[in-house]
């Protein structure tokens, strides 16, 4: 299963485009739609790239990624809505993170508890603030969980 034209449509929406490095709350460099510059890659730490280049970038990390994780680890078939949540959610939590979600435990039990499933994805709100190293609740990820969570609902 590969990530729909709507799924893409909802991360480029969640991570914005950004024509210039970047350095992400990972405090990675990063370009585009959420493209970790990677070795080999220094040249877009010094140019900006275009949203076609950028569109471009987040199809091959979505498909050689995060899109493959999530299709390894469901273990039943799921609807394409479901699939694109899971992908977007895979995509910003990390493929680790992904794999200890109650989202994908649920999603390979089949469940349709959609109070379970919001929850599951409320989950993933918080980040770590880099001056305190504690945890904290962000509002964009709230609403981000909030969207992914509908989509996996009612597509």
């Amino acid at each position: 299963m590969k990530i729909s034209p709507a799924g893409l449509a909802l991360i480029k929406r969640e991570e914005r485009f950004m024509p210039r490095k970047y350095l992400c709350s990972a405090r990675k460099p990063t370009i585009g739609y959420g493209h970790v510059i990677l070795h080999g890659e220094e040249r877009y730490l010094y140019q900006a790239i275009t949203e076609a280049q950028a569109s471009a970038l987040l199809q091959a990390d979505v498909d050689a990624k995060y899109g493959a994780h999530v299709a390894k680890r469901l273990t039943r078939a799921v609807a394409q809505h479901q699939f694109d949540a899971m992908v977007s959610l895979c995509f910003n939590i990390g493929t680790g993170g992904f794999d200890k979600s109650s989202v994908l435990r649920l999603a390979n039990a089949g469940s349709t508890d959609a109070a379970a499933i919001t929850a599951a994805f409320g989950l993933w709100n918080k980040y770590t603030d880099p001056e305190t190293k504690q945890l904290r609740v962000s509002k964009g990820l709230t609403l981000r969980r909030g969207r992914e969570a509908a989509m996996y609902l009612r597509g």
